[in-house]
Order: C-alpha cells, then structure tokens, then sequence
C-alpha cells in the first residue's frame, strides 16, 4: 500500500510538472540576417538579433536584443496574457519563416492570433494580428539601441534619437495621428548604425504616436482597424543601403539625413566605390587608402583649377606687397588710401581678389564634407581592423594612458600625429615661384596652424575617418617632393 501511494504521488508530481517544461519550450528562428526566440506558448519574442552582412558570416556584427519582461517590445493588449493561452506552430517558407500564435479553443480573449513572418532575404518582419480590440504596440529603444561612447568632437556619433519619417523626409518624432495616409510611414529609433522601425499597412485606418519619451527613447504606436486585422512591417537591422532598400526605398533617407540631396548622392557614389575597392582587396584600410587616391584622381581638374588659381593671387601679392610697403611707409591719410587704390587700378585688380584663392577651396569643399559622412556612418567600418586599429569605426587608440584628459579623452590616438606631422613635412618642402620672405612664412604659418587644427579636430574622430585624410595629406607631399627636386 505504502509503495502503491508512493508511485502515485511520484505520477501526480510528473503530471504536475509536466506541462511547466512543455510551456517553457523555446523556439528558435534563425534566418540569414535575423534570429529570434520565442517562449512556445508566448506571443512575443523573448530575444531578438539582427546580423551584418548575414548571421553566417565569419566577420559579421550584429545587436543581440533580450526581451526581459518585454522590455524592449510588447503589444499592451498581451500585457496580462497567460502563459497557456496560446498555441504555436512554424511554417518554413522558401522566401520566410512564419510563426503562427493561435489562441486555445474554449479560451476568450481580444487577441486571436498572431503571426510572425520572417524574411530570409532581407531584415524585415511582418506581424499581423487579429483582434477585437485596438492595438497598442510599445517600443523601449534605449533597450535595444546601445549608443557609441566617442568622446570629444568623436561623439557626434553618439546616442539614439527617435525619428519619423513623413512626406517632407525625416524629422525628430512628435506626437501626430495619421488619418489613411497613402503612404506607409516608418517610426522608430536610431543609433549610428542601427535602427528599428515600424511601419502600419494597409489594414490601419488610423494610428498615433503617443508616450514618447526622449530620455529612454520610448514611444508607443496606437493604431485602430475595423476589420479587427492589423498588419505591421518591421526593421531591425543596419542603417546600410542595400539592406533598407530591400524592405522598402523610403529606408534609404535614413542614410546622410543631414545633407542635402545632391550631397547626398555624392556619398552614396563614394560608398558604392570603396565597397567596389573591398571587394577586390579585402582590406578596408588599404581601401580606404585607394579611395583616397581614387578622389586625388577625379578631383584632379577640381584641383588643378584651384592651385592656378592660388598661385594667381599668389603673383598679384608678390607684386602689390612691396608697393603697398612703399605707400604705407612714405604716405598716410587719405593720400596713402588714394595710392593705393591707383595700384589696384594699375594692375586691373580688386580689392577683393584674394577671394579667388577661397573659391578655389569651397569648390573642393563638398568633396570633402561627403567623403567624411560617408566614412562616418558606413558600417562596413564596424569592427574592422588595421595595423595596430582595432576598428576603424572608433579612434585608434594606440596606447592606454594612466589618466583621462578633458575632450582628448584615455587613450592616446597615434594616426592623428601622424596626420599632422604629414602635414606639417608638405609645409616645410612647400615651395611657390612667386612666395617669398615674408609672403612664402606667412603661407607656411597659416599651414602649420590648419595642421594643429586638424589634429585638434580629428583626434577623437573615427580612424577610417583620420586614415583618409592622411592617406590624402601624403599623397600631397609626395606631389610637393615631385615639384621641389625636379625644380
């Protein structure tokens, strides 16, 4: 009797056990750019990643997304659900994986269904759900999106912001309720390389942008729909051109927001030729190096144009200073103001010609204001080693220093110096036909001052960032060692 008592307590506490391990049963979905865990009876994901270039990648990156207490996700009308109520099943797909959430027969509640849909090609996701009810989706991106921590003029790369894309482009996000919009909007969160949206379709007769919270980067999407289906599309994934262009064309303004959109186009150009360089080489040190050739070469007539016209002004300086010498020295007042102006006319010049030199250098301006964005936001920098750089996305940070110093930061950045010291070798061999004296050493002063500049400005930047600027640097003083040994 005793034994008999004994199994059947042992039976009742196995029955009772059992269906605590079958509701803990995980699924897993993986997909070449996305893997995502679900708990087997709960509609929600329980992690969430997203890969770069693809989740088989040896050298990929990706942001891994815990999803604790739904933390960085959740539909508020699940917000009270059972663990049991659900049931679920996977449907593999030649173009997605769906998983399906079906609520248990005998069991009511608003929610009826729900479904994933995961594409294989791209990093988007489609939910739809069934519902009695409107639906209240709640994003918590400072759980997701971890900001960059550069410092100094580095981190304007820093931080996550929330955005709203609308038919006049993207725009910080602010409360707003779309009545059926043609468009599909995206909303959502942003950090330097990674961003998450989420766009309603065509189910939603109206929705709204409530809750938001710029300290936690928070928001919640409130959307209603009469035939109780609800439809969603979603992006977890990089702020990368191809990979938004394969979930929608609207994606890609997340790309160079700030400039306009002929700069713009100059970016996407310059990026689509150093993926072209990496693909050959295999480097992205030396393919930055090449690109910076790549520009020497179709900046050349640009260039060309420029240093004609500075040496232009530099012949009329050479001219004017020691005559203007001559004025100021023997003459004062208003006849000193009339001489002068006779040697402009004399020499058919304005007052205003050194403006020609600066012309010379805003034309090149654009060039450089591109380069530098596009270097800044790609991802393919992300991780990226070279000589002594460990990623190419971040300062060098060659040695650790046994303090911190305001703006400069912990470490010290060894490519900056030498960008510098680059600079400043071009200035002491700098030679000019019509420079000399004092001309010829206010010339080289204002140079070695835009070296010490620049280093001052670079120091916390990117290294892809600083490795193309001395990449170009050097490029210039081999031309300026050409010009002065065969002088």
């Amino acid at each position: 009797m005793k034994t008999s008592n004994l199994i059947a307590i042992i039976l009742l506490l196995t029955v009772s056990i059992l269906p605590t391990f079958v509701s803990a049963e995980v699924l897993f979905i993986d997909t070449p750019f996305q893997e995502m865990e679900f708990d087997q009876n709960r509609p929600l994901p329980k992690a969430w990643s997203a890969c770069y270039p693809s989740c088989d990648d040896e050298n990929k990156i990706d942001v891994n997304l815990m999803n604790k207490g739904e933390n960085f996700f959740s539909i508020e009308q699940l917000q009270f659900i059972e663990e049991d109520f659900f049931e679920a099943k996977t449907i593999d797909n030649t173009e997605n994986v769906e998983l399906l959430f079906q609520l248990k027969n005998g069991l009511t509640h608003p929610v009826t269904r729900l479904s994933y849909r995961i594409s294989k090609s791209s990093h988007k996701l489609e939910l739809k759900i069934s519902s009695s009810k409107p639906i209240t989706i709640k994003i918590r991106a400072n759980k997701m999106l971890l900001p960059e921590d550069i410092v100094g003029l580095g981190g304007l790369y820093n931080g996550t912001s929330l955005i709203s894309f609308s038919p006049k482009g993207i725009e910080e996000m602010k409360h707003k309720t779309i009545q059926n919009h043609s468009e599909k909007l995206w909303h959502g969160a942003r950090s330097r390389f990674w961003s998450f949206l989420i766009s309603p379709g065509d189910t939603i007769q109206s929705y709204s942008i409530q809750e938001i919270d710029p300290n936690s980067n928070a928001f919640a999407l409130a959307s209603n729909s009469e035939s109780g289906e609800y439809h969603f599309i979603l992006y977890l994934g990089p702020i990368e051109r191809s990979a938004l262009m394969r979930v929608s064309s609207q994606l890609k303004h997340l790309l160079y927001t700030a400039l306009w959109d002929w700069l713009r186009w100059i970016c996407f150009g310059f990026q689509m030729i150093l993926a072209w360089v990496f693909t050959w080489v295999g480097n992205l040190g030396i393919s930055i190096i090449l690109l910076a050739l790549i520009i020497k070469i179709l900046l050349y007539p640009l260039s060309n144009v420029a240093e004609r016209w500075q040496q232009e002004v530099n012949a009329i300086q050479a001219w004017l200073q020691p005559r203007l010498k001559k004025i100021k020295t023997n003459y004062t007042g208003e006849e000193a103001h009339q001489r002068t102006l006779a040697l402009y006319q004399e020499k058919g010049i304005s007052p205003m010609f050194t403006v020609k030199s600066l012309a010379g250098l805003l034309i090149q301006i654009p060039i450089f204001i591109a380069v530098f964005d596009m270097l800044g936001e790609s991802i393919m920098l992300k991780g990226q080693g070279f000589l002594w750089i460990n990623d190419l996305s971040r300062p060098d940070q060659w040695m650790n220093l046994p303090f911190a110093i305001p703006y400069f930061g912990g470490t010290f950045n060894l490519l900056p110096l030498i960008m510098m010291l680059v600079t400043v070798l071009s200035t002491l061999n700098f030679q000019d036909i019509y420079l000399q004296g004092d001309l010829l050493k206010q010339q080289q002063m204002k140079l070695y001052l835009m070296a010490l500049a620049f280093f001052i400005l670079f120091y916390t930047f990117p290294a892809g960032m600083v490795l193309y600027w001395t990449a170009s640097n050097s490029m210039q003083l081999i031309k300026v060692l050409f010009v002065k040994y065969k002088a």
